[in-house]
């Protein structure tokens, strides 16, 4: 006897899902709410958040899962108890990592060099939320440990990225946190650009991790996501996840799905294309049309022995300089005809852009002359085409640009 009496209510319930075998692939949920057996059960779900789930703002299996891969990622092959909150976008896992940490009146410390849009968001939102933000320059460690030791009696947070954007300047993890944990200071890392394969902040001693999952995690341009990566869940993840919760900059199902599938050839690709990288880099550095090679797999990069203490390889970005001026630098990129102009890294194809108009356009030109942002300076993300192909095309570009 069917419990219904009128098709309608048939037709619009959940038919009998049996699930005999396991899926070889994790299944997508693409509920956004979970069922309870009793109001009892949801009035104890609800009471212990986060655990089982309730709605996918607040967590979702598929999402949770992916999460917890990467921050099982980043401290591969030692056993931890690193855990992770998938976000909406890179920048909203840098902002959940960053108010976990610190609130009004507190200290945040940063580099000039980041990537443009969290220059900005420091700026718009951080700033404005009464954190004070301090620039200096990390690799002088000197000028940090004396910064903390004025502001001694203050919670404080530094955070960096490194390689940095775009740029690839290097700063030594292992002895900023080492400074950092003598006045109790959190250290958050954007890594990005080198990703877990490359580089393992959490072991250096940083605290907490973030990656935009857009780029080298899923590798291949179709989701929008970020992640947090925290070493003492006890001491950040019921924060961060309140203010992913809250804010509703949770990632949904589908990008947690894609993201898992990139994740799958994440080795891969990011080896090859840093080889390729690495021979670009050598490639441009013999030609008189490239003013500066950025890369800290150089044996001439100021950041190469920094590098190589804290990268099992040197990464899949490069900037150079193109000519002497801005309009040197924007012919080159128009005249390139198979690598694409694009705001963007870390896909199977690749990309270039021009720092001082896009990604960096709202930071100081000062700041940016500072730490080397030229006017005439390229980003270039490396794909998996062949190294030649790629050389081909820039070479080709530079000849039919006017650049000498």
């Amino acid at each position: 006897m069917n419990k219904f009496k009128y098709i309608d209510s048939f037709c619009a319930a959940e038919p009998k899902l049996n699930v005999f075998t396991e899926a070889h692939k994790n299944p997508l949920f693409l509920s956004s709410t979970f069922m309870f057996d009793s109001i009892e059960e949801g009035i104890e779900i609800f009471q212990q958040q986060p655990g089982k789930h309730v709605y996918t703002r607040y967590g979702n299996p598929g999402i949770e899962s992916v999460a917890q891969k990467i921050a099982d990622l980043e401290t591969f092959p030692v056993s931890s108890s690193a855990s992770g909150i998938l976000t909406s976008s890179g920048m909203a896992a840098i902002h959940v990592a960053i108010q976990s940490a610190i609130q009004a009146g507190d200290l945040l410390i940063t580099q000039g060099n980041l990537y443009g849009g969290t220059t900005e968001l420091m700026e718009k939102i951080i700033r404005p939320a009464g954190i004070e933000i301090a620039v200096l320059d990390l690799r002088k460690l000197e000028d940090l440990e004396n910064k903390l030791h004025q502001n001694k009696s203050r919670n404080t947070c530094i955070f960096l990225e490194t390689p940095a954007n775009p740029t690839l300047q290097c700063i030594d993890i292992a002895k900023l946190c080492q400074i950092a944990k003598g006045y109790h200071c959190t250290v958050i890392v954007d890594n990005t650009f080198a990703t877990p394969v490359l580089q393992k902040p959490l072991s250096l001693g940083a605290d907490i991790v973030i990656h935009s999952t857009t780029k080298y995690l899923h590798g291949h341009g179709l989701s929008t996501g970020g992640v947090v990566v925290m070493a003492n869940p006890e001491k950040f993840h019921q924060k961060a996840w309140e203010i992913m919760k809250l804010t509703g900059c949770n990632s949904n199902p589908f990008d947690a799905w894609l993201i898992n599938i990139g994740l799958k050839t994440l080795a891969l690709r990011i080896m090859h294309q840093s080889t390729s990288a690495q021979f670009l880099a050598e490639s441009l550095q013999r030609h008189s049309s490239f003013r500066r090679v950025c890369y800290p797999g150089l044996n001439n990069s100021p950041d190469h022995e920094v590098a190589k203490n804290q990268m099992s390889a040197f990464g899949a970005m490069l900037s150079f300089e193109v000519g002497n001026t801005k309009e040197d630098a924007m012919r080159f990129c128009n005249k390139l005809q198979h690598s694409s102009i694009a705001p963007s890294l870390g896909e199977t194809d690749t990309m270039v852009l021009h720092p001082s108009t896009m990604s960096h356009l709202k930071v100081n030109p000062e700041i940016r002359n500072y730490y080397g942002i030229a006017d005439n300076l390229v980003r270039m993300s490396v794909g998996l085409e062949h190294p030649e192909d790629i050389l081909e095309d820039i070479l080709q570009a530079v000849s039919h640009s006017s650049v000498s």
